[in-house]
């Protein structure tokens, strides 16, 4: 563990649309750990091969959940080998006058973030019932009893 004092202050709005980026698990287990290792505005120096060994996975997961944290938006992508920034909407902070001076400073680069920031989550990109019109709830007749079905035919053997 790192012998400098870790940041206090986040901005808790930014965690309540985390779960909106639909991050994997491990690349939440990665941002958890970068998280905890960062430096104040969300500096964290930290090489791929000690995330995977602290994760007991290969350095390529790490580096497939670092693209996965890059391409959302909660990483920079253009920091050096041996270094990420943490977006400085999720980064920790000593206070919150640190945080607002940080963000209103002319210096601080704010990247977009690549997924939904509003209160209610989007739904899984898995879900194959998305965009298609399915209705969970269907009554297509009004509420009337739905007709009794017919007879089935007798099924035989082939061959």
């Amino acid at each position: 563990m790192s012998d400098s004092p870790i940041p206090g202050f986040r901005n808790p709005e930014a965690f309540e649309v985390l779960p909106n980026a639909r991050l994997n698990p491990t690349a939440r287990d990665v941002f958890d750990i970068l998280q905890a290792r960062q430096e104040p505005c969300g500096l964290v120096k930290i090489r791929q091969a000690d995330l995977a060994k602290r994760l007991d996975i290969s350095q390529a997961a790490v580096s497939r959940a670092i693209g996965q944290l890059k391409d959302k938006g909660l990483l920079d992508g253009r920091h050096r080998q041996g270094s990420v920034l943490i977006h400085p909407l999720f980064a920790a902070y000593e206070s919150l006058p640190h945080m607002l001076n940080h963000l209103s400073d002319p210096d601080t680069f704010v990247w977009p973030l690549n997924f939904p920031t509003g209160e209610i989550r989007p739904p899984r990109a898995s879900d194959a019932r998305t965009d298609t019109g399915f209705d969970p709830n269907p009554d297509p007749d009004g509420g009337e009893d739905a007709p009794a079905p017919e007879t089935r035919p007798a099924l035989r053997l082939a061959g």
